[in-house]
């Protein structure tokens, strides 16, 4: 069994229009005294490893130990746990690699599975461990490694401020070139304008999305995800091959614009391919991180990586591969989470065993959704992170999720490293699920701008 683990000009391409609501006559409620753990703090992403320039193929085994705080915008102390984007670059052969606390115990789970001679990315939420550090151990094949800092939570003994709270949701599908101006062409920036309800006033500062690239040429390439203002990070989010739908969660930071008469917050992020050709981009958000001075929203609990299911093993109660059209209900353990706190938990869903190729998504379950987390093509296994809204079940005594399988049958793995509480600071009478939203948005293509240095494969 395989252990999962050119000219000024603008195009515009596609527009959403939901219904706004009426504007808020309320006072802004009083900034609150914010408590500093699991408070999220975006960065401009920075590589702090590349093995092709340094160290040389990682292998089975093999153990890179990765120096993260004080690093760049990463303070030396008060940091609970960093987001990366982790690259397997030129795999040798296919594998997994697995990322974790330094000094702690390597988990029996992976981070990111790779093909042989497909690049492949993945982004991870690692606790730091001993001395600063996160490691990442070669769990099978050989592949170079990227290692990208885009953001860090706080603990409890941070003296950062600014930091920002989660207000988690169901995917909502912000982009698909495919349904209106098609693919983006290299050479080209994809900027998409959405204005965001937010009746307690706080800011935005980044969004947690799902990019998948569908490469509409014979070429390979890469997206770099990023606000659009200032010059383009040297690094990229996710990687494509010809032919292959690729999916990668990550966060987003976007830029404020303006406010319109409806009360609505404009913002902005960008999405620039590198590579050849043109690709067609889907992006879905599942959730927002604003300052919240009001103290409304939630912090994040890092937690040992643990499988929930497997539906190869049976594990979490469920066995066999799962059909056409299916939906797989599930609850969360109750020693993993709060029932009356958890809002939200962090993992991976990785599909494996697909007879057809097909895509999974991780949602609440509560309605049917049209986004995807992963996609997998048979004789592969493709993992995904995914940022998954909890909801109590019919008798209110348990949280649950589900999985659904599109496509001819396939199993799936859902491992669980995290999860996003309700705010401490939180007032009682605020609503625990935040009315906070995106109401329009549009799609249009600039230039490029030129990178700090490309170095993504």
């Amino acid at each position: 069994m395989k252990r999962l683990l050119a000219s000024s000009a603008v195009m515009a391409f596609s527009a959403v229009v939901l219904a706004a609501p009426a504007p808020s006559q309320a006072l802004m409620p009083a900034a609150v005294t914010r408590t500093p753990a699991g408070n999220f703090h975006p960065v401009s992403p920075q590589r702090v490893v590349d093995t092709r320039s340094a160290g040389g193929m990682v292998h089975a085994g093999q153990v890179v130990t990765v120096p993260v705080t004080g690093q760049g915008a990463i303070p030396a102390g008060g940091v609970q746990a960093v987001v990366v984007n982790l690259t397997a670059v030129d795999p040798a052969s296919s594998g997994w690699f697995t990322a974790y606390p330094f000094g702690g115990t390597v988990p029996q789970t992976s981070t990111l599975n790779f093909r042989s001679a497909r690049t492949g990315a993945v982004t991870a939420t690692i606790p730091v461990g001993a001395d600063g550090k996160i490691a990442v151990r070669g769990g099978r094949g050989s592949a170079n490694l990227l290692v990208d800092v885009i953001g860090w939570y706080s603990s409890a003994t941070s003296t950062a401020t600014g930091g920002t709270l989660l207000n988690p949701q169901d995917p909502y599908r912000s982009i698909d070139t495919r349904a209106g101006g098609g693919a983006i062409p290299v050479g080209r920036t994809a900027i998409n304008e959405f204005s965001f309800y937010d009746g307690s006033g706080s800011r935005l500062k980044a969004v947690v999305a799902n990019i998948t690239a569908i490469p509409t040429s014979g070429s390979g390439g890469y997206l770099t995800a990023w606000s659009g203002e200032g010059t383009r990070p040297g690094t990229s989010t996710l990687n494509y091959a010809p032919g292959e739908v690729s999916p990668n969660t990550t966060t987003i930071p976007v830029v404020y614009n303006r406010t319109d008469a409806l009360g609505n917050s404009w913002y902005r992020y960008a999405i620039t391919p590198g590579g050849h050709g043109s690709v067609n981009v889907i992006v879905d958000i599942a959730g927002y991180y604003t300052t919240a001075a009001d103290g409304v929203g939630a912090v994040f609990v890092p937690l040992s990586p643990t499988r929930l299911a497997d539906t190869r093993t049976g594990a979490g109660g469920v066995s066999g591969k799962r059909g056409t059209n299916s939906t797989t209900n599930l609850l969360l353990p109750s020693t993993l989470v709060s029932l009356s706190r958890t809002q939200a938990f962090a993992g991976n869903l990785t599909a494996t065993g697909a007879t057809k190729s097909t895509y999974q998504t991780i949602w609440s379950g509560t309605a049917p959704t049209d986004s995807s987390t992963t996609n997998v093509e048979p004789g592969y296994d493709r993992a995904n992170g995914a940022l998954v809204l909890t909801m109590l079940n019919d008798n209110a005594t348990r949280l649950r999720y589900a999985v659904f399988n599109r496509t001819a049958s396939a199993d799936f793995v859902v491992d669980i490293t995290g999860r996003f509480d309700t705010s401490p600071d939180q007032p009682a009478a605020a609503p625990k699920k935040s009315a906070k939203r995106i109401v329009s948005s549009r799609t249009y293509l600039v230039p490029a701008k030129g990178s700090s240095g490309d170095r993504s494969e």
